[in-house]
């Protein structure tokens, strides 16, 4: 049977390959305000949140929070998963206590959050089963928060080369082949005649990703979260060089095309 189809085929089961990363401040703390120690920090002046933090009736009353956790919030006390340019609060406290290193920092400092997702040992069974595909979390979705794109390339840099979960082939397999065929997309994911010419040069050495940026670039002046590559020489659709390793080509019309019929 060809034709549209909407649905995720049956037994395909999509995974992120990525830890769910929340970049934020302590100007604007969103990922906190679950706990009842925010309440104050919400009803504050921007400009009157630095004394909350410093007030130590406050850093008790989080202490509290995070002693008796209730239902819904997203941060749980584990210090090790917030990062301030990529090294964990842990590692930067040197040996105080991180809630108060934490909360001793500038409002303004930029700070990431790996919440979900996080644990190897749980996260590898489910890359590695059968039905299992490596994919984005949520499209793109929160971008004003957080960015997923380039997963691959965390892939390859992660799973691959960093902990050796899968060899190289079997990694660029998981990542071409194997959801073109589980989606039944035609002639995609592998170099071939007659096959589409997508392709992806890059350094297995060196492939991988930035830390999160924030642009400026949307409507309004609204911000989002970008991540560049490394170690990616050129990308092409459909034969067209798209990207190359630096910065995007400069093209009349992109050439992509919609998929509208996949194979049975």
């Amino acid at each position: 049977m060809r034709g549209s189809q909407r649905a995720r085929p049956r037994g395909v089961h999509p995974h992120s390959c990525q830890p769910l990363s929340f970049d934020f401040t302590l100007q604007e703390p969103y990922l906190l305000y679950s706990h009842d120690a925010f309440d104050r920090v919400q009803a504050a002046a921007p400009g009157e949140r630095a004394a909350i933090y410093r007030d130590p009736e406050f850093r008790q009353r989080f202490r509290e929070n995070l002693a008796n956790p209730k239902q819904g919030i997203l941060f749980y006390g584990d210090w090790g998963q917030v990062e301030v340019d990529g090294v964990p609060v842990t590692r930067l406290a040197h040996g105080k206590d991180p809630l108060d290193w934490f909360f001793d920092l500038p409002t303004d400092r930029q700070l990431v959050a790996k919440l979900y997702q996080n644990d190897d040992a749980g996260v590898a069974p489910l890359l590695q089963h059968p039905a299992g595909v490596v994919a984005l979390s949520d499209a793109g979705a929160h971008l004003i928060y957080f960015c997923d794109a380039g997963f691959g390339l965390h892939f390859l840099a992660h799973w691959v080369r960093g902990n050796g979960t899968f060899t190289l082939e079997e990694g660029v397999r998981r990542l071409t082949s194997d959801p073109a065929r589980k989606y039944r997309i035609p002639r995609r994911g592998e170099i071939t005649p007659g096959f589409f010419a997508d392709l992806v040069l890059f350094d297995p050495q060196a492939v991988g990703l930035t830390n999160l940026e924030r642009v400026r670039d949307l409507p309004g002046g609204g911000t989002r979260m970008i991540r560049k590559p490394r170690g990616l020489h050129s990308v092409w659709v459909n034969g067209v060089q798209v990207h190359d390793g630096r910065d995007y080509a400069a093209l009349e019309r992109g050439p992509g095309r919609v998929l509208r019929t996949f194979d049975a």
